[in-house]
């Protein structure tokens, strides 16, 4: 009879086990989904920063008949400030800017061999063109390297 009643414990117990990994299991879902959530979230605002900086070189441009030597220069009168880097894959959350030599562009893109991957804005211009972009050589939700998102506004 103990023998039944403890084979009987055990069982409730195990049965209680299975719904404690159930449990951890869906929180572990649910941590996963919202960490996915966050992630898109911070690169959709990583996007439009990018596209806010090309918006506001484009006026600077209009105004100033001159292309910007540093992304600061935008501030505050075409842009409010440097808008904060925080894409976790690429680094820390930061608004510093490496800037390039004009050298790193090739046939009008940035050549990522030449990138130091810092994490920070990345900002390289010539003659006829000023790309701002994220130093990061790792890719995006979209599947190409990050040095390559383009902003949208």
């Amino acid at each position: 009879m103990r023998r039944i009643r403890a084979l009987a414990i055990l069982a409730a117990s195990i049965s209680g086990c299975a719904g404690l990994f159930a449990k951890d299991e869906a929180a572990a879902d649910f941590d996963k989904e919202t960490n996915a959530v966050e992630a898109r979230i911070k690169e959709d605002r990583v996007r439009s920063a990018l596209g806010r900086f090309e918006e506001s070189i484009a006026d600077f441009y209009k105004t100033e008949k001159r292309i910007p030597e540093r992304l600061d220069q935008l501030v505050p009168k075409y842009l409010a400030e440097v808008p904060s880097l925080d894409l976790p894959v690429c680094g820390r959350e930061t608004e510093k800017v490496q800037i390039y030599p004009a050298d790193i562009l090739r046939g009008g893109q940035v050549d990522g061999s030449m990138l130091k991957g810092t994490g920070r804005w990345g900002y390289v211009y010539n003659d006829h063109q000023v790309i701002v972009f994220v130093d990061c050589l790792k890719d995006s939700s979209h599947g190409i390297p990050w040095y390559q998102e383009r902003g949208v506004f």
